[in-house]
């Protein structure tokens, strides 16, 4: 099954509650995404009322008892938009080292979106700043 816009923004447009499936444009849907990763990666898992598990872990505790932190970041990108993203399917995070700015960390997280009975490829390239804050 197709899905299309997520609830708050079916109730922001005013649709009937039977049209998840319903979406304008492969654009919107699209950015419907996007939106909804920067928001899903810049929670702190036990933020979220709707779900304890809603977010990425805090990466400081990460920090002082991990040491291969990019991987342990990696895997907790995918795990967590595996779950909380279903518009995005067979997601895959690189990390995407630059030895201009190796304070950066930098992933790209690709996948597929179902749009109109067709696979459409998406990717996102996705930024970690010293603040822990993600730029999706």
């Amino acid at each position: 099954m197709e899905k299309g816009y997520r609830l708050l923004e079916r109730i922001e447009l005013g649709e009937p509650k039977n049209c998840y499936e319903k979406v304008v444009s492969h654009q919107h849907l699209v950015e419907s995404i996007h939106l909804h990763l920067a928001d899903l990666l810049n929670t702190h898992a036990g933020n979220a009322l709707i779900d304890g598990e809603y977010g990425l872990p805090d990466f400081n505790d990460v920090l002082a008892n991990n040491t291969n932190l990019v991987r342990h970041l990696q895997q907790n990108i995918r795990t967590t938009v595996e779950k909380f993203e279903p518009r995005l399917q067979g997601v895959e995070v690189q990390y995407r080292q630059d030895h201009h700015n190796p304070l950066l960390l930098s992933f790209g997280i690709s996948g597929e979106v179902l749009h109109n009975g067709g696979k459409v490829p998406m990717s996102i390239n996705v930024f970690m700043g010293v603040d822990g804050q993600f730029n999706v």
